[in-house]
């Protein structure tokens, strides 16, 4: 059976690719959350679930989830007191950017180009109606001027 070949890791990437995003926050139980629920934005959460995929104590994993609520990057649903639910913010600034990162540590280590498709994918979907006029009117009557000196005359007009 033939299957896909990677590349080898350098050892001193290797080291990092069992902690959140890539190590770049260590290896603590707020980073091992916010790299379960930014994996998996649908799901709902309960701190005992959380408990069993982090391997964290239940005092650091309600100090992560109440900082991680207090961002807004988290919504707090409580069936009673004794057992809340917790749903990823996926409208937060914070949620997308924290994707964006999820995708670059894939695109640095496999070359994937996820980044690059998330971040088109979110222009078309979310930014394009609001960005596109300002862009094209922006433009209309703007010199555009070459790398070598050269007027190419008005970009985004018939020259």
């Amino acid at each position: 059976m033939t299957g896909t070949v990677y590349p080898e890791l350098p050892a001193e990437r290797a080291q990092f690719l069992e902690k959140p995003f890539g190590g770049l926050f260590g290896k603590t139980v707020l980073s091992q959350v916010v790299e379960e629920v930014v994996a998996d934005p649908s799901a709902l959460y309960t701190p005992k679930y959380l408990q069993e995929l982090t391997g964290a104590s239940a005092p650091r994993l309600r100090e992560a989830l109440a900082t991680l609520t207090s961002l807004c990057l988290l919504h707090r649903k409580e069936i009673d007191r004794q057992h809340p639910v917790f749903s990823v913010n996926t409208g937060s600034k914070v949620f997308v950017a924290l994707s964006f990162l999820a995708y670059a540590v894939l695109d640095d280590r496999d070359g994937s180009g996820c980044m690059d498709q998330a971040v088109c994918e979110y222009y078309q979907t979310t930014l394009r109606e609001e960005c596109e006029p300002f862009a094209l009117a922006s433009t209309v009557d703007t010199e555009y001027v070459a790398e070598d000196g050269t007027c190419t005359g008005c970009y985004g007009a018939a020259v």
